[in-house]
């Protein structure tokens, strides 16, 4: 009786063995996978984007001295290019408003940025503004910029939301309004969406967007470079090939999701090598030390991983009626799992589509030149990110 369970001890140990191979290898090949994939999200949109990028800015600030200067602050392609504009980026604790607070339906849109918290500097609200300008004079969006002090403990997301509906930002054919609200004191943002920019602006390329671009500096106080970031990455996005943005958006998904297993191989993965390498050893083994070997394999592997124990126990049952049944010939069959990843939601708030002070087209009714700025009858839908810093 020892001599057999000390044999069943080396079988199981051997079928750990076989396992690990395999399991090494396609982690080895994920991680390949996921090297390429974060490459190719940056490749895709640089050369979708190669050689667009400085013409609208070079019109638009032609004779304007002031923003002329301060151009190679605004970093068009990058991160690594925007300005830096602000509080220095040392800064301990991110800087507080010592405005009064507004409500929502007191907020008057007489200008692409509302600076109601008083962040910015003259000359930040000044680049800031073009940015939006130069977005809308391409016919891409109509965007606005709010800041507030607090949202006096109403929800962002409702705040927002009730901006949006009676700004009205967007025209009223396409729907295409965005609208970025910071709630300084708060230290919460969120960014909406109109109908019409959902496909290019979807959820998780503005949570993106918040978390990589504008949090990062918001933390350091510098509201104005991040706000600029982040602007450069929509500008991006609406000036990018949806089929690009497309399978760019699949591949950060894809990257996601892998982040989020860990480095170790999946409890799937190992189940479905099991059972491969299962039927192998019912062929070799015979069908019940086969079968025992290829599941106490799986049952150490899965174990020493870190997976659940009712879970392990599930799917090691699953395998022994499957390898058994297969052995004796009775024509068993495997199944297919699949899961599914979640998103988390956060950050800079942008309010897209709909008017703002009811319908007219454009800002004001005569663009952004006219000495006015008013909402054109866009609508909004919800979409959009928020998150906090």
């Amino acid at each position: 009786m020892q001599n057999l369970t000390k044999r069943l001890s080396v079988f199981m140990l051997l079928g750990a063995s076989l396992l690990s191979a395999p399991m090494s290898f396609a982690e080895t090949g994920a991680s390949s996978t996921q090297g390429y994939n974060d490459q190719s999200i940056e490749d895709m949109v640089a050369i979708a984007k190669a050689g667009q990028e400085n013409e609208a800015i070079n019109d638009a600030v032609l004779g304007n001295e002031a923003i002329r200067d301060n151009l190679p602050n605004i970093g068009e392609a990058s991160a690594e290019d925007a300005p830096q504009t602000s509080a220095p980026a040392n800064t301990a604790e991110p800087r507080q408003s010592t405005s009064e607070a507004v409500e929502s339906d007191k907020l008057i849109l007489n200008s692409p940025v509302v600076d109601q918290a008083n962040i910015f500097s003259p000359q930040q609200n000044q680049i800031l503004t073009q940015r939006l300008r130069q977005i809308y004079d391409q016919g891409l969006a109509q965007a606005a910029l709010v800041t507030v002090p607090t949202t006096n403990g109403m929800d962002i997301f409702q705040y927002s939301m009730q901006v949006a509906d009676r700004w009205q930002l967007g025209d009223k054919d396409t729907d295409d309004g965005l609208l970025i609200l910071v709630a300084v004191n708060d230290r919460d943002m969120y960014i909406l969406s109109g109908y019409g920019l959902e496909g290019v602006l979807p959820d998780a390329a503005l949570n993106r967007i918040i978390d990589e671009q504008i949090t990062p500096s918001f933390k350091q106080g510098d509201y104005a470079g991040g706000l600029i970031k982040g602007i450069n990455q929509i500008e991006n996005r609406l000036q990018t090939d949806p089929e690009i943005l497309r399978q760019s958006d699949e591949l950060a998904k894809q990257r996601s999701q892998a982040q989020s297993a860990g480095d170790t191989p999946s409890q799937f993965g190992m189940f479905l090598i099991a059972m491969i390498f299962g039927l192998f050893l019912t062929s070799v083994l015979g069908r019940i030390l086969g079968s025992f070997v290829a599941t106490g394999g799986f049952v150490m592997m899965s174990l020493s991983s870190g997976a659940g124990i009712i879970a392990t126990i599930f799917m090691a049952v699953f395998l022994w009626l499957f390898l058994i049944s297969r052995g004796s010939g009775g024509g068993g069959k495997g199944g297919r799992g699949g899961g599914k990843g979640g998103r988390r939601r956060g950050g800079v708030i942008v309010f897209p589509g709909g008017g703002f002070g009811g319908g007219g087209g454009g800002f004001g009714g005569g663009g952004f030149g006219g000495g006015g700025f008013g909402g054109g009858g866009g609508g909004f839908g919800g979409g959009g990110a928020g998150g906090s810093w």
